[in-house]
């Protein structure tokens, strides 16, 4: 009895030990994709395309108030994305799996792309798939925040 108590004991021990090592693990990936989310978002407004190109993925696609749009395309016009401000705030990650996350934020900011103003704030979100060892972005949305509604009128 004493022998299955105390191998009951390890084996809740080494069980706890695995789920916190995993939470652990879990949290260090979440940061690594944050902080990606913002060195890709640098990038963009660095025209750093080796960054940028290091850290989503060759298939990647993004969708916005324009449309879908394939990275390689994306990429051929990042010259044409004038940011002069950026913040990015409230991030977030959600897991789909072990080897797919969903960062989420809101990104306030301001500037062109291919002379057109870009919201001031929008909704965003990446979802990042673990791919031979290495974290990419596969898939980049934006919406933007829409405006707050008029006051209402006294009666």
């Amino acid at each position: 009895m004493r022998g299955r108590l105390a191998a009951a004991a390890v084996l809740t021990l080494g069980c706890g030990a695995a789920v916190f090592a995993q939470a652990g693990s879990k949290a260090a990936i979440e940061k690594t994709l944050m902080t990606n989310e913002n060195k890709i978002s640098e990038a963009v407004a660095k025209h750093d395309v080796k960054t940028f190109t290091d850290l989503v993925a060759s298939d990647a696609v993004s969708a916005d108030a324009n449309g879908f749009m394939k990275v390689a395309d994306f990429v051929k016009s990042m010259e044409q994305m004038k940011i002069a401000s950026q913040h990015m705030m409230d991030m977030q990650v959600t897991w789909v799996d072990d080897k797919t996350a969903i960062v989420r934020y809101t990104w306030m900011g301001s500037g062109t792309y291919m002379g057109q103003a870009i919201p001031p704030a929008t909704y965003a979100s990446t979802v990042w798939s673990e791919r031979n060892g290495k974290w990419v972005a596969v898939f980049h949305q934006e919406t933007p925040m829409a405006p707050p509604p008029p006051p209402a009128k006294k009666k």
